[in-house]
């Protein structure tokens, strides 16, 4: 398991992680029920006890840099997510909580993505959303020291690789304090966040989907009989000819 997944589960048991990983969980609950498959795979272990107990599909599995982590009904990996030990067209849907903000090649983890599912497959990214008063927030541990990538961005590398953007929700209007006395006074923000401020929330959630790349079949253009053109022979030729035809 790589430091960022160890100190962001720590981070998650805080006050403050726990309720952004309640939310978290609650719109998860409304996108994963709705994405079937054989095969799910979350890269990284962050969250993966709350995130994806409201999949659908049974075989579960959580990639991270440790082996034999993480417990039954899930699967454990161990690899790195720039290159992932799967093979090609073979994976569902892919869970990515928290992963590209922190690694060092998060476009290389998306084309590896892309390589692992399926036709139509399904990516879910949860991601924390630099424009907004966490983004701003610059500190040096977890989670601000990462580096936050806009659905902008995120969305233009996706168009890329060949995915459909098929929904996306930016969600928790909460203040990054852990002061509990603080969020006292900050809950009528919270309230009115989801109404005047929706592009400022803390975090956003992308859905999308593998398009299927279809080859058009080019018809061979079959070349016309040649055909002697007769003008083309020199007069030079025609008059030797004509002599040869006189003996």
């Amino acid at each position: 398991m790589s430091d960022y997944t160890v100190q962001l589960n720590r981070w998650f048991e805080t006050s403050l992680g726990r309720r952004l990983l309640s939310a978290e969980t609650d719109m998860f609950q409304q996108i994963l029920p709705h994405l079937f498959g054989y095969h799910l795979l979350q890269i990284s272990s962050v969250g993966y006890s709350s995130l994806l107990t409201s999949s659908r599909i049974k075989h579960r599995c959580v990639l991270s840099r440790s082996a034999n982590i993480i417990g039954t009904p899930y699967t454990s990996i161990y690899g790195l997510a720039d290159t992932l030990p799967i093979a090609h067209d073979c994976i569902d849907v892919v869970v990515l909580p928290h992963v590209l903000e922190f690694e060092v090649n998060p476009h290389e983890i998306l084309r590896e993505v892309e390589r692992v599912l399926i036709p139509e497959g399904h990516l879910v990214i949860l991601g924390f959303n630099p424009i907004s008063l966490w983004g701003m927030r610059m500190r040096h541990h977890i989670p601000w020291n990462g580096k936050f990538l806009s659905l902008l961005r995120l969305k233009d590398w996706l168009a890329l690789l060949n995915f459909d953007i098929l929904e996306q929700h930016i969600f928790f209007f909460a203040v990054p304090f852990h002061n509990e006395r603080l969020r006292k006074y900050t809950i009528f923000i919270e309230k009115i966040g989801f109404q005047w401020t929706k592009n400022f929330g803390a975090v956003y959630v992308l859905v999308a989907k593998k398009r299927v790349v279809t080859l058009t079949p080019i018809k061979p253009k079959w070349l016309a009989q040649p055909t002697l053109v007769t003008e083309a022979v020199g007069t030079s030729f025609k008059q030797k000819f004509s002599l040869s035809q006189n003996y």
